[in-house]
């Protein structure tokens, strides 16, 4: 029996196997580069029915078939490039057509020269695989991906690739000697040789489906189910370690922010004390009212600046009592006094419904946590949406069982695709975004009896409602 017969229908057999793995462990949604892997392991099986016909059936062995099987072969080659090129780079299938087009020329180019010499195409479809072998292996080297560069399995394709040139020119060499090494009525030597050929081209498909098990390009939107977990994993890590940035970043800022709370509370109460004793002064004189009133301008301007630094100071805060009873009111003043600025500075109106002013027990730097938060979602909502109307609506009120507060903001509204997620951890719409604030806000109401809900306004904005038990006692 001709010895290639099993080889190539073994190699058929596993191509298709690898196909077929590929195709279901994606679930028929395959990706771009593994589209033309597919196609490539389609057109090797092709090539492997017409190599197995033309040696169990010798009188079909004709110019059309050679150059069909020759065509096919080409092409696999190509959608094998093409395949690893698209890991992290983009192409276009009109390429790939360009491809076919060259191949097919080439292909009636060999049949041409095969009048003349029947051994010569043998050298002319050698240095296609050459060609194609040093092509995937610079595309390999050169991937701009430094995580994929530093892959096993890449490195494996890579490995191959050189196995695979060293073939080509094997072959190629082989047109000088007696015994030209093609696919056809093999010595026992070529059968070997071919062996080879099968068992590296199985290991590339087999490197191929291990690295898109190990690897995941973290550019890419679409799934890939083959390291799904991985991917997850991965994903996870790297927002957890993004959190503990953050995280360290609020640390060094709440630091700083007590520093300077603690440095500026000593000077702004001496100057309120000079001011009080040079008020004093003036009274004792007598006339001199009008500078008594200045004077009184400055002391209030300067005690609204004590309180303000105070407010600082207890925001960030890691001392403060876990509950205690909240004017609701107060504590939303005491943040508007930190966020009117930012909103000033962005030409963005705020527009108070203070409807109750309701009581409940909570802890008062949590709570104005959560608040600075929405209001800065507002801000960013507003400024990301270029609205002519540039607005922020704090509203409170109450009932029987709960204290309501609401913030509404004139921005795009709320995204429906992400309403029901958007308070889960690292889930976020910010280009920038953490996915953090949210979830946190959620954690800390929760963690005071209360709910939070968001939903977009019936003009447009987002509005984010808080309730809260009221203090019974």
């Amino acid at each position: 029996m001709n010895p290639f017969i099993p080889i190539s229908i073994v190699y058929a057999l596993m191509t298709l196997g690898s196909a077929s793995t590929l195709y279901f462990s994606f679930r028929g949604k395959v990706d771009t580069s593994g589209r033309y892997f597919l196609l490539s392991e389609v057109l090797m099986i092709l090539v492997m029915v017409q190599v197995i016909g033309t040696n169990i059936y010798p009188d079909y062995l004709n110019i059309p078939t050679l150059f069909i099987g020759n065509f096919l072969h080409l092409a696999s080659d190509a959608a094998m490039f093409i395949s690893i090129y698209t890991l992290t780079r983009k192409t276009t299938f009109l390429k790939y057509v360009g491809f076919l087009i060259f191949a097919a020329i080439y292909c009636g180019f060999i049949e041409l020269i095969r009048v003349w010499d029947s051994n010569l195409p043998v050298v002319l479809f050698s240095l296609w695989s050459a060609v194609i072998a040093i092509a995937i292996y610079l595309v390999c080297k050169s991937s701009p991906n430094n995580e994929l560069n530093e892959n096993l399995f890449l490195k494996w394709i890579r490995y191959i690739e050189i196995g695979l040139l060293c073939f080509a020119i094997l072959r190629i060499a082989s047109y000088f000697t007696n015994d030209p090494i093609v696919p056809r009525q093999p010595s026992t030597s070529v059968s070997l040789l071919y062996t080879l050929l099968v068992v590296l081209s199985v290991f590339r498909y087999i490197s191929y489906q291990s690295l898109r098990i190990s690897w995941f390009d973290p550019r890419r939107s679409s799934e890939n189910p083959l390291n799904r977990n991985m991917t997850k994993l991965t994903k996870e890590k790297n927002q957890f370690l993004q959190g503990l940035i953050s995280s360290n970043r609020a640390i060094g800022i709440s630091a700083l922010a007590n520093s300077l709370a603690h440095q500026l509370s000593q000077p702004i109460t001496g100057v309120i004390l000079q001011t009080e004793t040079v008020k004093r002064d003036l009274l004792e004189l007598g006339g001199q009212q009008r500078s008594v009133d200045t004077l009184n301008t400055v002391t209030d301007q300067l005690q609204r600046l004590s309180a303000l630094v105070n407010n600082l100071r207890r925001l960030f805060s890691t001392q403060a009592p876990d509950k205690e009873l909240v004017k609701v009111q107060e504590v939303c003043d005491e943040i508007l006094e930190i966020i009117e600025p930012t909103l000033a500075s962005k030409n963005i109106q705020l527009t108070k419904q203070y409807q109750a002013n309701p009581l409940i027990l909570g802890n008062t730097i949590q709570i104005q946590q959560v608040l600075i938060n929405l209001f800065n979602n507002g801000v960013d909502a507003i400024v990301l949406s270029n609205s002519k109307k540039r607005e922020i609506v704090l509203t409170i009120s109450q009932d029987d069982s709960s204290a309501f507060i609401s913030v509404q903001d004139s921005g795009d509204g709320i995204d429906t695709e992400i309403k029901h997620s958007m308070f889960e951890l690292y889930q976020t719409s910010k280009k920038d975004g953490m996915g953090i604030g949210l979830w946190l806000c959620k954690e800390i109401i929760e963690k005071h009896d209360g709910k939070i809900y968001a939903n977009s306004g019936p003009q447009g904005g987002a509005i984010f409602e808080i309730s809260l038990p009221l203090n019974k006692i």
